[in-house]
């Protein structure tokens, strides 16, 4: 090879690196995201190194949820905004990095996919009487079965006409 040839072929190297660097930024900058709770009352912005950016709560979010639910809520879009702009840091440095040590690195940080929650089980409804409600109605146990009633007995008379109690 001589010094000409290998001079052109560096330049061409030194080329295709500039331009995968030049995707590799501009993907950078594309790779914040953004994401929503599924009511559309949240949104949570973050920035490619996983910082928050932006914060939107509308008052049905304030309004419709506890403190804690709306802070658990708030946490859970975070973690799946951070782990999407890892996703999109990681495609946007691939063409760079390919299968190299340094791709290995740059995915490694990739948080891991939160598992989907099944929907929540339907609030129990507490009734009480001043709402003006009846209370349910549970089945009254059977009554006791009635003993039967003696028969009169045919001896049972007051004795006679003699008694203890009788003033003559």
């Amino acid at each position: 090879m001589t010094p000409e040839e290998w001079l052109a072929n560096f330049e061409t190297k030194i080329a295709d690196v500039r331009e995968k660097a030049e995707e590799f930024r501009v993907g950078l900058e594309a790779a914040g995201t953004t994401v929503a709770s599924p009511d559309g009352t949240i949104r949570v912005g973050v920035a490619p190194n996983g910082s928050l950016t932006d914060l939107q709560l509308t008052d049905a979010a304030v309004a419709g949820r506890s403190g804690a639910k709306l802070a658990e809520e708030i946490l859970k879009l975070a973690r799946k905004a951070q782990r999407d702009a890892a996703v999109n840091v990681a495609a946007a440095f691939a063409p760079l990095g390919g299968d190299s040590e340094a791709m290995h690195m740059v995915t490694g940080y990739v948080p891991p996919e939160e598992p989907e929650e099944p929907p929540a089980p339907e609030p129990i409804r507490e009734r009480r009487l001043w709402q003006h409600e009846e209370p349910e109605a549970t089945p009254a146990p059977p009554p006791p079965p009635r003993r039967p009633a003696r028969p009169p007995r045919e001896d049972d008379d007051d004795f006679g006409d003699s008694g203890i109690m009788r003033r003559d």
